[in-house]
Parts: structure tokens; C-alpha cells; sequence
């Protein structure tokens, strides 16, 4: 699987920034980051595309953290 590093930084500063101004926690930030590296190291190649080619898996990512 061929990983387009420009997106992968992208999405983990998003998620760092999420919890950076408090709208994720560590532990929330941490649980999507290693979701997205299980998928990567398990070839799931549908995730990981999703993860970083269609911004709305981020965004129902962290509608669903919020609705916690």
C-alpha cells in the first residue's frame, strides 16, 4: 500500500490540533491515530483511504467524540 505522506500529516495535525484546543482529549486523540496506524499495518487499504482522502470521516470522527 502506497501511503500519500502530505495527507497522513495532514490528518495526524488535524487530530493533534483537536486536542490541542480541547475538542479531543489525549486519550481520543491517541485511540484515532492508532486506528488509523492498525489499518495501515493491517493493509486495509478502504480505511486508510477514507481516513485521508475523505474529509468527512474526520468530521463524523469528531461529531461522535463530541456527542459523547
Amino acid at each position: 500500500m502506497k501511503i500519500n505522506h502530505g495527507k497522513l500529516d495532514a490528518l495526524l495535525g488535524k487530530i493533534l490540533d483537536a486536542h490541542k484546543t480541547g475538542e479531543v482529549s489525549r486519550n481520543e486523540a491517541i485511540g484515532a491515530i492508532a486506528h488509523v496506524v492498525a489499518a495501515v499495518e493491517k493493509g486495509n487499504e478502504t480505511e486508510v483511504h477514507s481516513w485521508l482522502n475523505n474529509e468527512g470521516t474526520y468530521e463524523r470522527w469528531l461529531k461522535m467524540i463530541k456527542s459523547q
